[in-house]
């Protein structure tokens, strides 16, 4: 009991940025540990609630908003302990900049602050974006391109058979998603088909073969209706997650820009945006071979690969929670820079995004609900001061 007493003192000196270094550090190792975690959620529920923050109360420590933002705690907590030694004098840690930012966080949209720079209370909000405007989320939107050009636009499309396209039935199925069934059929050669996401469009498909696939907003895949031969091969552009069905005599081959990846049954994240800095692939099962123009590598669960524009291979830990953010309904922000952001909430929001003056070169730390109206998103971005306007179907960023 005293040493409860104890942590509860310590942590109540941490939010208000009054620890010693020592303090510090003996605070980070112990909610370290993973048995500490219900302590550690405790202690931020507790100081949430002192916040009149609308529908909050102890029962948001159950909803997906909280748990988003808690696990962002996580992840970072690790690595802010090994951090501190090298900048002694900084006592504050990402769960410092969390709770300080905190009064002007929108639950079930938003959290996200500065990574090195904690959310003022006081700060003042740039009154440009309007109440309302005709920017809304994306849904499930897609358009798919049959062998002889003629295309499919999926989310008008009734549910049932759509088209034949081999030896298989294309079929829309009740829940939206896209099924390639098997039919009896000889195909005279191999077609093909690609299935492509507009700016606010995701979609789901199920390949001939029984592996599921998911784009994001702004990609493609084109895959043939039916895998013949010993290989299985398809290509995207964008982000997709796959779920490869297995078959040991079949390896699956995934073409994303300038890298290769082979699989034989496993989970996976491609992110190959052309505007991004570099193809990024987040293994969460099985084994996956990386192949680039510079040199290959192989990717046990968790850990992600990384080929620049130079070509360069890198394999690290990923943060698998980040990459898988998009497929489970949210974005996750993790020391990102404004453009990134921004990047990411245009194709998502199917807005074009300019910017106005020099950008900020803050890094910020966060999670933003993909069902949300872009307002709250700007208006949270703007409490953290960066600035917007909305002219039509255009964010302008401000100094």
């Amino acid at each position: 009991m005293e040493e409860e007493q104890q942590l509860k003192e310590i942590f109540q000196r941490y939010v208000k940025n009054e620890c010693t270094e020592q303090e510090v550090k003996f605070l980070l190792q112990h909610f370290k540990t993973a048995d500490n975690e219900d302590a550690l959620r405790d202690s931020i529920a507790a100081k949430l609630n002192e916040y009149p923050v609308a529908d909050f109360d102890q029962n948001m420590q159950s909803k997906p908003a909280f748990d988003a933002i808690f696990s962002s705690i996580l992840d970072n907590i690790t690595d802010e302990q090994e951090t501190e030694e090298d900048r002694p004098q900084k006592r504050g840690s990402l769960l410092l900049k969390f709770i300080a930012g905190i009064a002007v966080m929108f639950i079930g949209f938003l959290g996200i602050y500065k990574y090195h720079n904690p959310i003022k209370e006081d700060v003042a909000v740039v009154k440009n974006i309007p109440a309302k405007t005709n920017i809304t989320p994306g849904g499930n939107k897609a358009i798919l391109t049959l062998q002889d050009g003629s295309t499919i636009i999926l989310d008008d499309a009734q549910e049932g058979t759509l088209a034949q396209q081999g030896n298989a039935n294309i079929v829309k199925t009740a829940n939206g998603q896209l099924v390639y069934n098997k039919t009896d059929a000889q195909p005279e050669k191999v077609l093909f088909n690609t299935m492509t996401t507009p700016r606010g469009g995701q979609y789901k498909l199920t390949l001939p073969d029984g592996t599921d696939v998911w784009l994001n907003s702004a990609s493609s895949i084109t895959y043939p209706t039916a895998f013949v031969g010993n290989e299985r091969n398809v290509s995207i552009t964008g982000e997709a997650y796959f779920e490869v069905a297995k078959d040991k005599t079949k390896p699956f081959h995934v073409k994303a820009g300038s890298q290769t990846i082979e699989v034989l049954g496993t989970h996976f994240n491609v992110m190959a945006y052309a505007d991004e800095d570099a193809i990024k692939t987040t293994l969460l099962e099985g084994s996956v071979k990386v192949t680039g123009d510079k040199g290959s590598g192989i990717l046990k669960p968790g850990e992600q690969s990384v080929i620049n524009k130079a070509g360069d291979l890198k394999v690290t830990a990923a943060s698998v929670d980040e990459a898988m953010a998009w497929k489970n309904g949210y974005f996750k922000f993790n020391r990102v820079g404004i453009k990134y952001i921004m990047r990411q909430l245009s194709r998502w929001y199917d807005v074009d995004v300019m910017y106005d003056g020099r950008v900020k070169e803050d890094e910020f730390v966060g999670t933003i609900g993909r069902g949300e109206n872009i307002v709250q998103a700007l208006h949270l971005l703007e409490l953290a001061n960066v600035h917007f306007k909305i002219q039509d179907k255009k964010i302008i960023v401000l100094p």
